[in-house]
């Protein structure tokens, strides 16, 4: 039942900013941990669960440069009777 994203490959020290097509912040992340990953809850910052669609990632390592990468989510409608 739990959904999360594992963004990877990530430097010691950045900044990660998820927003969705038409430019609005679903997420801010500021990673300075030695771990190479950052795991997101696909939930905006007040702790919503984000729609399904099209989301834009954006990572700044402060010295090095910058990435943006496009990402498809779908949500799956939970179904209470499994459990």
């Amino acid at each position: 039942v739990d959904n999360r994203v594992k963004i990877t490959n990530l430097p010691q020290n950045c900044t990660i900013t998820i927003f969705t097509l038409n430019g609005t912040l679903i997420r801010l992340f500021k990673k300075n941990s030695p771990d190479t990953y950052l795991d997101w809850d696909l939930k905006n910052q007040a702790a919503v669960p984000i729609a399904s669609g099209m989301y834009i990632i954006h990572v700044d390592v402060p010295g090095v440069g910058q990435r943006t990468l496009k990402w498809f989510g779908v949500m799956r409608p939970i179904d209470l009777n499994s459990f």
